[in-house]
């Protein structure tokens, strides 16, 4: 699910789904599905309004003949970039990919596309035929140095005009290379990275947030590799491997892009109630803002040495703890946030793949996906960051 702008239509966004599975008989799909906010509502403004929300298939074209349109897939990535849809690579029962595509989305000529006026008249109108909305795929012309392997499962961020792209699968080659694409240069190039610190273990089914020039990147499936970190699920913890690869426990990896280093990876502690009960998070991690902290709370401050290892500090006598929220309710927590992995007796939230993780006010929210255990989740973790 990706916001695009409508050309045309200014102050105009809608959301775009594009492929995925359809089950064992269905197979793959390469369909585009537009959802819309209902008389003429800017999705952003459909839940202080209280309208509803349309899903519609627009009328889908390619920009070159020659290159046509996506292949039907699933396991792909899409980010919003200056209103248009970007999307890289995913795979199906023939092919992994490694292609990235734009999509713009406007609105069709007979439908008042040359008279915004007109055009904005027509927004809510479904039950005409042919679809309102045009949605044009054009494939990114690529300079052929390099390019990330074929994958499927990766994160796909972005910063400024960059992608980063990081881990993704191919069969039974699981990745936790970094890749980057800048999309304005005149003839784009995937670039490797090679960047200071230690890279989180090989992953795919990780979900990745962007807060100002760090990215954060939590959770997913994968494997042991020589020169990475990252801590998993036992036996003991139910479902911990699936298809061969194992559930990452719930610490978050932080990839800093200005100074081009990993940080170490911080694993909040629960609080406030024993091992194997639901609660709130303590940790409160990052802070997006020009500084050398690169986590606080209220019981531990976490910051760089010149050797860029984070260090804890005992701040006992800062008054108060603020709570985090989950699905569940609240809580005030005396938890700390700490570099290695968690004693037993305070574990983290359950190790996650399929997640979704999204910026929100004071911080992240952790939403949803498989757990270690074999059941989907329909929580939300809400992570502080100070």
């Amino acid at each position: 699910l990706t916001t695009v702008s409508v050309a045309g239509l200014p102050g105009m966004e809608v959301v775009a789904l594009f492929g995925g599975s359809q089950g064992f008989f269905e197979g793959f799909s390469n369909s585009l599905c537009i959802l819309q906010g209902d008389e003429n509502t800017p999705i952003a403004s459909v839940a202080s309004t209280h309208r509803g929300l349309t899903w519609e298939e627009p009328t889908v074209v390619a920009a070159s003949a020659a290159n046509g349109v996506p292949d039907a897939r699933w396991g792909h990535s899409a980010v919003a970039w200056r209103g248009k849809l970007i999307l890289f690579g995913g795979s199906n029962t023939q092919h992994c990919f490694n292609d990235t595509w734009v999509l713009d989305v406007g609105v069709c000529a007979d439908k008042g596309g040359d008279d915004p006026a007109a055009a904005r008249a027509n927004v809510g109108d479904l039950k005409k035929k042919p679809s309102r909305l045009v949605a044009t795929w054009s494939k990114v012309d690529i300079c052929e140095t390099q390019r990330p392997p074929s994958r499927a499962g990766q994160t796909v961020s972005l910063v400024g005009d960059s992608l980063y792209v990081f881990g993704g699968c191919h069969i039974s080659d699981v990745f936790n290379d970094l890749w980057t694409l800048d999309l304005l240069a005149s003839k784009p190039g995937w670039r490797k990275l090679t960047v200071a610190g230690t890279p989180p273990a090989p992953r795919v089914g990780h979900a990745a947030v962007v807060l100002g020039d760090r990215i954060v990147y939590s959770g997913g499936r994968g494997s042991p590799a020589a020169g990475s970190s990252g801590t998993y699920a036992t036996a003991d913890q139910g479902l911990a491997t699936m298809q061969g690869l194992t559930f990452f426990e719930g610490g978050f990896a932080m990839l800093d892009v200005r100074r081009g280093t990993w940080m170490p990876i911080q694993h909040p502690r629960r609080g406030g109630e024993g091992p194997g009960r639901r609660g709130s998070l303590a940790g409160v991690f990052l802070d997006p803002r020009e500084s050398n902290v690169i986590g606080v709370d209220n019981d531990v401050t976490m910051t760089e040495t010149s050797a860029g290892v984070s260090q804890s500090h005992d701040e006992s006598d800062v008054d108060g703890v603020d709570g985090v929220e989950t699905a569940a309710g609240s809580a005030n927590t005396g938890g700390a946030l700490v570099s290695g992995p968690p004693e037993d007796s305070k574990r983290v939230w359950e190790h996650r793949t399929g997640h979704v993780m999204v910026p929100a006010p004071e911080g992240l929210l952790v939403i949803g996906g498989l757990a270690y255990n074999g059941e989907f989740q329909n929580d939300v973790q809400h992570i502080k960051v100070f």
